[in-house]
């Protein structure tokens, strides 16, 4: 009877063991397209992203800029706004980044660091074409103190969660 127990215990805490794991390539934040400033395709898939929106999955988005070929800035920001806009057989993903407020780095002797600049708050939109509009808002004065509109290469991530199935579309429901 005592042997039963035993094997019957080391069954189910195997049991247990086995429902807990997941292999951690099923779920977390995944870099699912990366396009170029005229929004071509450089790897993943476009669809990937439009699939996480439609599904309300987590997006990041990230960009940059080389200054020179001793100074560039990587941002990565998670999307608080998307939009799928279709046009024909065009369609494409805009993520605006939540208004943060301005900065711009610094140097010291020894290091770099990030100075803010308050009353500033910078917001953006970019898309999965390499669309990208900026606008800059003086906060004091409550006045648009610059925009632009101009293209940039960018890197989609989507936070999976763990046993995600996949497709859908909002409309169609």
């Amino acid at each position: 009877m005592e042997k039963y127990r035993f094997i019957l215990i080391v069954l189910i805490l195997f049991g247990c063991a086995s429902e807990k794991t997941i292999d951690s390539t099923d779920y977390g934040w995944k870099l699912v397209y990366k396009h170029n400033e005229q929004g071509e395709l450089i790897s993943g898939s476009k669809n990937k992203v439009i699939e996480a929106v439609r599904n309300g999955l987590s997006i990041k988005i990230g960009y940059g800029v080389q200054v020179n070929e001793n100074r560039s800035i990587e941002h990565l920001a998670e999307a608080q706004f998307l939009t799928v806009l279709s046009i024909k057989d065009t369609v494409e993903v805009f993520a605006q980044i939540s208004p943060i407020m301005r900065q711009g780095p610094f140097r010291l002797k020894d290091t770099i660091g990030i100075k803010l600049a308050p009353g500033y708050k910078w917001l953006t939109a970019i898309g999965t074409n390499g669309m990208c509009s900026n606008v800059m808002v003086n906060t004091f004065a409550d006045t648009i103190h610059g925009s632009n509109e101009k293209r940039r290469s960018a890197m989609w991530f989507v936070d999976y969660p763990p046993k995600f199935k996949g497709e859908t579309n909002i409309l169609a429901q």
